[in-house]
């Protein structure tokens, strides 16, 4: 017969059993794992009150980026950017009928999804290669004349690196550095960009002989340089948290703050991301290329302006009067203003959208959907 287990030595033997367990996980020979670190999220990423918060700056090589954030976003409808379109063959880019003008291109947009189209895009193909002069929304099933400006001197033909390009183009992935890009939406100066077009080759030392802005822009080095320096300007942003407040950034190279970029709702902030990241990346490179071409040393590291500087820097643009109001013939108008160091502007959706388009359906009238301040 076997004798019954007392509930005192059930007790004991589950104590035992414990501390057993504990000494196993205490073994020097068994660390617990290290979690990769990750980084702290922005603390306060928007104030109600404002409608955009400029928060504190990441230092990442030579720039400073810094997040700006809104509680106060406005959906106004799905937007595609132009390389989406492009790529699923529902928008095309192409020459003026009649053999073409140097100052003006065609967007057509085959789809029902209105097209966002950054000024300083950089197409390349058709008879030379431009830059888009100012943002445009281009309507669904709508096609429409843009500004443009040439960032190639020595082309004007169908023939592109021993290819007809048929009078078409496709886009880069980067928009222009912010000197070509001001001289061609702000300036409208074609001589000018010429002249900064010509400075960046230089820097990097390209002398093609068409003189475009694209012997630079697609070299394969600085295609991996900048897409390396972009990838850390996208992960010090991602420290802010919630994500979804995330509309915009600004920036600032070698100390100096050169500029920002935001837009109404974070859904068209993520779609233009890379893009905007990398032309800084680009920016930045070409900044030291040019000390170096110069030989003018390198500047030391200057400690980032404070969120407060940037604050000040675009409100000095937008608290002045809107110098000129251009009514685009997408369904845009694009609104400019000034400071002494610096060019505004905001884009801004007609008051009667066009009935041809269904993506700014019930936006409310003359709502930005997007903001940009650039150093002079």
């Amino acid at each position: 017969m076997h004798r019954p287990v007392s509930r005192t030595t059930v007790l004991l033997f589950a104590v035992l059993l414990s501390a057993l367990l504990a000494a196993c996980a205490r073994r020097p020979n068994a660390p617990a794992p290290h979690p990769e670190p990750i980084a702290a999220p922005a603390k306060s990423p928007c104030t109600a009150s404002k409608e955009r918060t400029i928060g504190e700056g990441h230092v990442v090589g030579n720039l400073t980026v810094y997040p700006i954030t809104s509680c106060a976003q406005a959906d106004v409808g799905p937007i595609v950017t132009l390389d989406e379109a492009l790529e699923k063959g529902t928008a095309i880019i192409r020459e003026v009928e009649g053999g073409g003008s140097v100052n003006t291109l065609v967007i057509e947009n085959k789809g029902a999804v209105p097209v966002f189209v950054l000024a300083g895009t950089i197409v390349k193909g058709g008879r030379q290669d431009r830059q888009i002069g100012q943002d445009y929304l281009i309507g669904g099933k709508d096609k429409s004349d843009v500004d443009a400006f040439c960032v190639e001197h020595g082309r004007w033909n169908e023939s592109r690196d021993g290819e007809k390009t048929g009078g078409v183009f496709r886009v880069a992935d980067v928009i222009a550095t912010s000197k070509v890009r001001a001289a061609g939406q702000y300036e409208k100066d074609q001589g000018k960009v010429w002249s900064k077009v010509a400075a960046a080759n230089k820097a990097h030392a390209k002398a093609p002989p068409s003189e475009t802005l694209l012997a630079t822009v697609d070299d394969a080095a600085l295609v991996k340089e900048r897409e390396a320096l972009a990838e850390r300007l996208e992960r010090a942003l991602a420290t802010v948290a919630p994500r979804e407040s995330l509309v915009g950034f600004a920036y600032a190279l070698d100390g100096e703050i050169k500029g920002a970029r935001w837009f109404a709702h974070h859904r068209l902030w993520a779609m233009h991301e890379k893009k905007l990241l990398r032309s800084v990346a680009l920016e930045a490179t070409t900044a030291i290329a040019e000390a170096k071409a110069s030989g003018k040393p390198l500047k030391p590291s200057a400690p980032p302006p404070p969120p407060s500087a940037v604050e000040t820097f675009v409100a000095s643009v937008e608290t002045g009067e809107v110098k000129e109001e251009r009514e685009t013939k997408a369904e845009n108008v694009n609104e400019y203003q000034e400071s002494a160091k610096a060019f505004g502007s905001k884009m801004k959706m007609k008051t009667k959208p066009s009935s041809k388009s269904s993506g700014a359906k019930g936006s409310p009238a003359k709502k930005a959907l997007s903001g940009d301040v650039t150093a002079k």
